[in-house]
Formats: C-alpha cells, sequence, structure tokens
C-alpha cells in the first residue's frame, strides 16, 4: 500500500472494508456459534504452526510473527472461546485458574508492549514511559477485586478491571503506537474504533448485565486476533487498485502530531493513579480503625 507516491487509498479502503467484514463475522460467531469459532482458531493454528515448520529458513521477522499469531490465536481468543464453551460446572470449578491465566496474559503483554522498538523516534520513546504508566494504573484497579478479574454470563467473557478511562488512554496510547515505522500501521487504522464498537455491541447482546468496560477484554480479543491474522494472510484485491495516493508524513511530522496526545494521556493516567494512591490509603486508614 506504500508507494513512492504515499498511501494508496484504494487499497487502503480494500483492506479496511476486509477488516470490518471478518470483525463482524468473529464477533457473530464468538456469540452464537462459539463451537464453530473455535474449530476454526484450532484448524488456523494447527495449519500455520504447519505451514511455519515447512519454511527452510526462518528469520527473526518471521518467528516473532508467528509466535504473536500463536499467542493470540489459540491462547488468546481461543481460550476465551474455549472456556466460555465448558459447562456451567466445569466453568466454576476452573474459574480461579481460567482468572490467573487471563491476568497473567493481560499483564504479560501490556509490560511486553514496553520494551517495542521506538524505531528512532520521540514518540516511540514517550510511548514506553506511557504503556509503564498504563501497567500500573490496571494493577491498582486488579488490587481492587483482588484479582478477581473475569466471569462468564450466558456464553459472554467479561474483564472488570479497565473502566472506560483506562480504555480510553489505552486506545490513545495505541494510537500513537501503531504509527511506529515498526508497526503496519495500515492494517491496524481500524483497530481502536473497532473494538470500542464491539464492546459496544456485546455490551447490548448480552443485554446490558454488566457496566460497559467489562466487555472491552473480549471485544479487544476479537479485534486484535482477526486484524493480526489478516496481517499474515491477507485478501488481496482481485484487480489492480491504481491510487489515488495520499502523501507520506515524515517521522518529525508524526512526532510533532502525536506527541501532545501522549501527554494528554500522561496527564490522564498519572491523576488516575495517584486517585488510586489515596483511596488505598483512605481504606487502610478506616481498616486500621
Amino acid at each position: 500500500m506504500n508507494h513512492e507516491f504515499g498511501v494508496n487509498l484504494s487499497l487502503l479502503l480494500w483492506n479496511q472494508t476486509i477488516s470490518i467484514l471478518f470483525v463482524t463475522l468473529v464477533c457473530y460467531s464468538s456469540i452464537y456459534r462459539q463451537k464453530l469459532l473455535l474449530f476454526i482458531v484450532i484448524t488456523v493454528s494447527l495449519l500455520a504452526g504447519i505451514q511455519f515448520s515447512l519454511q527452510s529458513h526462518h528469520d527473526i521477522v518471521s518467528i516473532m510473527g508467528f509466535t504473536k499469531m500463536i499467542l493470540l490465536l489459540p491462547f488468546g481468543l481461543g481460550a476465551v472461546i474455549g472456556y466460555v464453551s465448558l459447562p456451567k460446572s466445569k466453568q466454576q470449578k476452573y474459574l480461579p485458574w481460567f482468572t490467573r491465566y487471563i491476568n497473567f496474559a493481560v499483564l504479560g503483554n501490556i509490560f511486553v508492549m514496553i520494551f517495542s522498538p521506538d524505531g528512532g523516534t520521540y514518540r516511540g520513546m514517550i510511548s514506553r514511559f506511557v504503556c509503564f504508566f498504563l501497567l500500573i494504573w490496571l494493577l491498582q484497579e486488579m488490587s481492587k477485586v483482588r484479582f478477581q478479574t473475569t466471569e462468564t454470563n450466558q456464553g459472554m467473557f467479561t474483564f472488570n478491571s479497565s473502566p472506560l478511562s483506562w480504555i480510553y488512554c489505552h486506545a490513545g496510547y495505541r494510537i500513537v503506537l501503531l504509527s511506529l515505522p515498526t508497526f503496519v500501521s495500515s492494517n491496524y487504522l481500524l483497530l481502536e474504533p473497532m473494538s470500542i464498537l464491539v464492546m459496544v455491541v456485546l455490551f447490548y447482546v448480552n443485554k446490558k448485565r454488566y457496566p460497559l468496560s467489562y466487555y472491552f477484554g473480549l471485544a479487544d480479543t476479537i479485534v486484535v486476533t482477526t486484524l493480526t491474522v489478516l496481517m499474515r494472510y491477507p485478501f488481496l484485491p482481485p484487480f489492480h487498485l491504481n491510487g489515488p495516493y495520499l502523501a507520506n508524513l515524515s517521522e518529525l511530522q508524526w512526532d510533532l502530531i502525536l506527541i501532545p496526545i501522549q501527554l494528554i494521556v500522561i496527564g490522564f493516567v498519572l491523576r488516575a493513579i495517584y486517585i488510586n494512591r489515596l483511596l488505598s490509603k483512605d481504606v487502610y486508614s478506616l481498616d486500621s480503625k
């Protein structure tokens, strides 16, 4: 899609249309066709593993790409769909272990993102600090519920420790992160709006049984996994798309545009951390009395 003249807008539109279509299908399947979705997840994972093992040469990029997809597909979306597909009695039996698994996966994923390559940009360096502060905030929220963060209701997975304010700050952080030259930004152009839209859809499908933010964990898992698989196995247009083109900005120009967003996010995150710290002190003093 990136061309010497800039970004091919026709190809960009094609890719985003395909992304919307597949996210819609996966979202529908996660609600109404869970066993079918689990079968597809396992099948695609096995085929990807076979394809990867048959390749004669593996560089660091291909290894990291394959590892990321496997972590997201069978161990991310597959694990969630597999768990909610279990009978109620088994869900209750394995809930403590499943909760620990989800907590480890969520915190581990955010922690690893602290070390994302900065691409030699100022916003890339600042992203590491934003990610670290988001991790601290999330830990505070998880500690409020003693890390009992997961629950299922009528086949719907929920995660109760990411308030809407955290979700919006995380969206701002990730928009900047995905603009870095180390990421194929165009493949994730609709990541944030689709994650939030799917969250709202799940909220209404589950008849508003929980606060809106509880559905973000499943929504984000659906969208990120789907877009990652599409990036690895893209659906190319059946005809040649020749422009129009949009001129690319330089990395310095992107820094000037996006660093203010990072500073605003840092301000909100630090404020939330400070308020949580004050509240925890108040609770501790009341318990002492």
